[in-house]
């Protein structure tokens, strides 16, 4: 068990959840197109326009739209959107003698985002949710099929989303699963192998009908840890990139929305011994619980050889915490001398 003298050591090792998929400051993908009397003027008005379309889509990223509606916000202007702006990078980039077209990727400045939202008075929301593994299905075909749908979901960069998600790719192990329709069933259990197999705890199916010209897509949002299903319902749009877009937004807002009610909810703060056999079994630990959603922070109170001591912050639903955990393969229990003790499953009895 743990030894009873431990060395106190902060080595950088403060684990907290706002440790996530990407930097949440970063719009991919914005694509530019302008035409002008020469290719000067024309590459200037598209990144301009890019540029000040970036600087929304941030702010509406991690703030909410009541607020904004609230506050009478009208959109960052043309003169303070590249006022908020850290870098940028072009991609796909084509021009011709009065046109310019590309996809611009957009970084933001933190302090300087924090600073404008505060003047606005509007609250920025900056925490990610957990990864999602997304399932696009198109028309009934079978999932990995090569198909519009499918394309968009695996071009279109969602990491830095407040809630990341990444198109389901080709793996051979989950070739069996999938071809038993898992997805299109919404078989848990299957479901649950898949995100084993991918390493995640939440899955999105987007069962999608094109009806030419005009797309629906069906979306399930499933939690994988409480099995808990949640049909976010029907949407409408012309394109599929259109319909991703208001998939996407949907999830944010919906996310943005319960962080807030979280954040108003009390922090119960949890004293854990953490057992591990080696250091490879505590890095792994570590990252473990940095990537469990129910735990706020986590920051470490002393460390030996074989145990350390953590404060977990969580947000006083201990079950759904322990659930979580246990999905992950960490075991939590009550031991009389060490009191809540976490651990990798079947390593210690």
């Amino acid at each position: 068990m743990i030894c009873r003298i431990f060395l106190i050591v902060f080595f950088g090792l403060l684990v907290s959840h706002s440790a996530q998929a990407a930097d949440p400051f970063t719009i991919y993908g914005v694509h530019v197109d302008a035409s002008a009397d020469n290719a000067i003027e024309a590459q200037t008005k598209a990144i301009e326009d890019g540029q000040l379309r970036a600087a929304n889509m941030m702010v509406e990223r991690v703030s909410l739209e009541k607020d904004r509606v609230s506050k009478g916000f009208q959109g960052v202007s043309a003169v303070d959107g590249p006022k908020l702006i850290r870098g940028l990078a072009i991609d796909n980039e084509k021009r011709s003698a009065n046109r310019y077209l590309g996809d611009i990727n957009v970084s933001f400045n933190p302090r300087a985002i924090e600073a404008y939202l505060r003047a606005k008075g509007l609250q920025m929301i900056t925490t990610q949710a957990r990864k999602r593994l997304v399932i696009p299905i198109l028309n009934g075909a079978p999932v990995l099929s090569e198909n519009q749908w499918y394309d968009v979901w695996r071009k279109t960069n969602l990491a830095s989303s407040l809630t990341p998600m990444e198109a389901i790719a080709p793996v051979p192990e989950a070739y069996a699963v999938l071809a038993s329709g898992a997805g299109k069933r919404l078989d848990v259990a299957a479901l649950q192998s898949l995100g084993r197999i991918y390493g995640v705890q939440q899955i999105l199916v987007v069962n999608a009908r094109d009806s030419g010209g005009n797309m629906s897509a069906s979306v399930t949002d499933i939690a994988l840890d409480t099995k808990e299903s949640n049909r976010l319902g029907t949407f409408y749009a012309a394109t599929p990139r259109e319909l991703l877009d208001k998939i996407v937004k949907t999830l944010e807002s919906n996310w943005k929305q319960s962080v807030v009610s979280q954040s108003s909810t009390k922090n119960v703060i949890l004293p854990v011994s953490v057992l591990y056999r080696n250091h490879a079994e505590w890095i792994n630990l570590q990252n473990l619980i940095n990537d469990t959603a129910q735990i706020r922070s986590a920051s470490l109170q002393a460390i030996s050889k074989t145990g350390a001591m953590m404060n977990l912050v969580y947000g006083g639903d201990f079950d759904r915490m322990k659930n979580e955990l246990a999905y992950k393969g960490v075991e939590i229990r009550q031991d009389e001398n060490l009191g809540t003790v976490l651990f990798k499953s079947g390593a210690f009895r």
